[in-house]
C-alpha cells in the first residue's frame, strides 16, 4: 500500500495481518564487542484486532463513535493524510498502518524521508502494515519497502474529546495548544537495528493506564536505513547514514501534527524503546533536528554509551555492501543500487553477528547525527529534558546461553572465555568475579550485565544530570524462566520488564515465566510500573500524577500510593537512594547501585 492508496479491508488483510515476530536485540558496548551474543526473540503476542464492520458512519470532522463499550460502532479520525477509521475493541481504539513518509522505493530510496500522498475516502485503519525489510534466521516475515508508518492506541473517551475540542475551535482536528490532551508515547522497537517491527507488542493496557495515547513507530533497517557511501554524502549534502532516525524524527513530526486528532498533547511527547530501540532514542536527544518535537525520554535496557560507527567506517562497510549487490561502479552505484530488488539487498547485507561486527547501527558524524549520544550529552549538546533509565538486574543471564547450552559451564571453560575475550583485565576480573561461591554461568552472566548494560547506565545517568536534565533510574529483579530461552534463560534477565509493560489483555499475563498464571504480587508490580511510566510521561517525574492543566496521566486506579522515586543523585554517597527496585511484592528505593555492579572496576 503507498502514501496515496486507499486502505481496505480487502482480501490481501489476511496477507498483511501481523503474526507473532521474533527480534533481534542490541549488542554489546564496546567494551565487550569481541563476546558472541544469543540472539534473543520476541516474546510478547500481538494483539490482532479485527477489521472494522463498515458501519455507517457521521459527518462531524474529527472523530466518531459508538456507546461506552461499543466494540462495533466506527471511530473515525481525520488526520492530516485524510480519514481513518479504527477499531474499538471495548477498551482501547486502535488505528494501523498511518502513513508518515512516502514509501522509500526506487529513487527515494536511501533518501530523506517524504511526506505521504493525501488519501481519498476513509482509511480502514484495523490491518496492520509490513514491517520493513529485514534478513536472517529472526526476520519478520511479510516485510515490504512500503513500511513508514505508525500504529496509534487511545481511548474512546479521548477521541471524544478531541472531537468536541474540535468543534469548539472550528472543526480543526490535526492542531491543539499544548496541555489539552493525553500524554503521547511514542514507542521505538527494538532489534539491533536489523529486525523488528511496531506490531510486536499490544500497547492497550499502557494506553488505558494513563490513560494516554501510544504511538509504535517502524522505521528503516539495517542497509536500508543506514547505509553510507560518499556518493550518498555528496547527495544528500553529508547526511548518509542517518535515514532511520530521520525516519523517527519524520514520525516525530507526524505524531506534532496529528496527537490531537487522537486525545493526544502534542506539546508533551515521551520518547521511549526498550535495547536497540532505547540506544535510537538516545539518537534522538543527540540530534538536533529532533530537539523540540518530544518532552521526555525513557531507555529501558540501552544506555547512551552505545558504539556507534563513525561516517568513516560506515563508508567502508558500505563499499562491500554495494560490491556485494553487484554495484560496483563509482560513477553509477546510487542508480544501480536502487534497481536491485529489495531480497537481493537484504543478501547483500549478510548475516553478521551485531555484537562482534556491527556494521548496520546509526551512523556519527552525519548532518542528522553529528555526534554518538555520549559526546553530545559530555559537551551540554543534546536535549535537556527528564530521563527515566534502567536495566533488568540479571541482563547479562540472556547471554551466556550461547557459551553455555549444556548448563554446565566450567570453571576452567569461564576463565578461558575471560582471558580470550578481555586478556588485558582478565586476571582482575577473575579475582572480581571468581567462579566457586556462585557457578561460573552466573559469574559470566554478573560480568556482562556489570560491564554492558548496569554501569554503562549509570554512567547515562551521570552525564544526563551533568547535563542538565533530571534522571530516575530503575532495576527490575523479577527472577523467573525468560520465555525466549527455555530452561537455560532463569533470571531476571534482558526484556524481562516487557510483559509487564505490555501485558496481553487477551491472556491478562504479566508473568514471565511459560506458566499463563500470575499471582497478585506480580499483578501489582505490572500495574505499578504502568503507573509510573503514564506518570512521566504525563510530568516527567514518575512520582507526580499530573502537570497542572492537564487531563491525563492519572496512573491506573490499581495502584493509589506508590514508594517515591528518588532522583539519581550527583553527588552521592554509599548511602544515598539511588534507584527503584521493581520486584513483585517489593517496589522501594535502594542505594549501592553502583557498588552491587562493581562500576568503579569497569571505569
Amino acid at each position: 500500500m503507498t502514501g496515496g492508496s486507499n486502505a481496505s479491508c480487502a482480501p490481501d488483510q489476511a496477507r498483511r495481518r501481523s503474526r507473532p515476530v521474533r527480534t533481534r536485540w542490541l549488542p554489546l558496548p564496546h567494551r565487550l564487542r569481541s563476546l558472541p551474543v544469543l540472539v534473543l526473540v520476541a516474546f510478547v503476542a500481538l494483539l490482532c484486532p479485527a477489521c472494522g464492520d463498515g458501519s455507517q458512519e457521521h459527518t462531524v470532522p474529527g472523530t466518531e463513535r459508538g456507546g461506552a463499550g461499543s466494540s462495533s460502532a466506527p471511530v473515525v479520525v481525520t488526520t492530516t493524510g485524510g480519514r481513518v477509521r479504527g477499531v474499538h475493541d471495548g477498551h482501547v481504539v486502535s488505528f494501523f498502518d498511518l502513513p508518515y513518509a512516502a514509501a522509500p522505493v526506487g529513487d527515494l530510496r536511501w533518501r530523506a524521508p517524504a511526506a505521504p500522498q493525501p488519501w481519498q475516502g476513509t482509511r480502514d485503519g484495523s490491518v496492520r502494515g509490513h514491517p520493513c525489510p529485514q534478513s536472517g534466521e529472526l526476520a519478520v516475515g511479510g516485510a515490504a519497502e512500503d513500511c513508514l508508518f505508525v500504529n496509534v492506541t487511545t481511548t474512546a473517551a479521548a477521541v471524544a474529546r478531541a472531537q468536541q475540542t474540535a468543534q469548539r475551535t472550528s472543526g480543526s482536528s490535526g492542531t491543539s495548544e499544548a496541555g489539552a490532551g493525553r500524554p503521547v508515547l511514542v514507542w521505538i522497537h527494538g532489534g539491533g537495528f536489523t529486525t523488528g517491527t511496531a506490531n510486536q507488542l499490544d500497547t492497550s493496557a499502557l494506553a488505558a493506564a494513563g490513560p494516554a495515547v501510544i504511538v509504535s513507530v517502524n522505521y528503516r533497517l539495517g542497509a536500508l536505513g543506514q547505509l553510507a557511501l560518499p556518493a550518498l554524502n555528496i547527495e544528500s549534502g553529508g547526511d548518509a547514514g542517518s535515514y532511520a532516525v530521520a525516519d523517527l524524527i519524520a514520525a516525530l513530526r507526524w505524531v506534532r501534527d496529528n496527537a490531537a486528532a487522537f486525545g493526544g498533547d502534542p506539546g508533551n511527547v515521551t520518547i521511549f524503546g526498550e535495547s536497540a530501540g532505547s540506544v535510537n532514542a538516545c539518537t534522538l536527544l543527540a540530534a538536533p533536528s529532533a530537539r523540540g518535537l518530544f518532552q521526555h525520554a525513557l531507555l529501558q535496557s540501552g544506555p547512551c554509551l552505545w558504539p556507534l560507527p563513525t561516517m568513516a567506517t560506515a563508508e567502508r562497510t558500505g563499499a562491500e555492501f554495494a560490491a556485494q549487490a553487484g554495484c560496483t561502479d563509482a560513477a553509477t552505484v546510487l542508480s544501480c543500487l536502487r534497481a536491485v530488488p529489495v531480497d537481493r539487498l537484504m543478501a547483500a547485507g549478510g548475516q553478521a553477528d551485531v555484537l562482534t561486527d556491527p556494521r548496520w547501527a546509526p551512523v556519527t558524524g552525519s548532518r542528522t547525527l553529528p555526534h554518538p549520544p555520549e559526546q553530545a550529552l559530555a559537551g551540554g549538546a543534546a536535549a535537556r529534558v527528564p530521563v527515566l533509565l534502567g536495566t533488568v538486574r540479571d541482563e547479562g543471564r540472556a547471554f551466556t546461553v550461547s557459551y553455555d547450552p549444556g548448563k554446565n559451564l566450567t570453571a576452567e571453560r569461564y576463565a578461558e572465555i575471560i582471558r580470550q575475550q578481555l586478556p588485558d583485565r582478565a586476571d582482575a576480573v577473575l579475582a572480581t568475579y571468581p567462579a566457586g561461591a556462585v557457578s561460573a554461568r552466573e559469574r559470566l552472566a554478573q560480568v556482562m550485565t556489570d560491564r554492558s548494560f548496569a554501569c554503562p547506565t549509570a554512567r547515562t545517568a551521570d552525564l544526563l544530570v551533568g547535563s542538565g536534565s533530571r534522571a530516575f533510574l530503575y532495576e527490575f529483579d523479577v527472577p523467573g524462566l525468560a520465555p525466549f530461552l527455555s530452561d537455560n534463560g532463569t533470571g531476571a534477565t534482558h526484556s524481562g520488564e516487557m510483559t509487564y509493560l505490555f501485558p496481553d489483555r487477551a491472556s491478562s499475563s504479566t508473568s514471565t515465566s511459560t506458566s499463563t498464571s500470575t499471582t497478585a504480587a506480580e499483578r501489582e508490580l505490572s500495574a505499578a510500573m504502568l503507573t509510573y511510566w503514564t506518570r512521566f510521561a504525563a510530568t516527567g517525574d514518575p512520582n507526580v500524577a499530573s502537570r497542572a492543566g492537564s487531563s491525563g496521566g492519572q496512573g491506573t486506579g490499581a495502584i493509589r500510593t506508590l514508594p517515591t522515586w528518588p532522583a539519581w543523585p550527583v553527588p552521592r554517597t554509599a548511602t544515598t537512594p539511588d534507584r527503584l527496585v521493581l520486584e513483585p511484592g517489593t517496589i522501594e528505593a535502594r542505594s549501592g547501585y553502583e557498588a552491587e555492579h562493581h562500576c568503579d572496576f569497569w571505569r
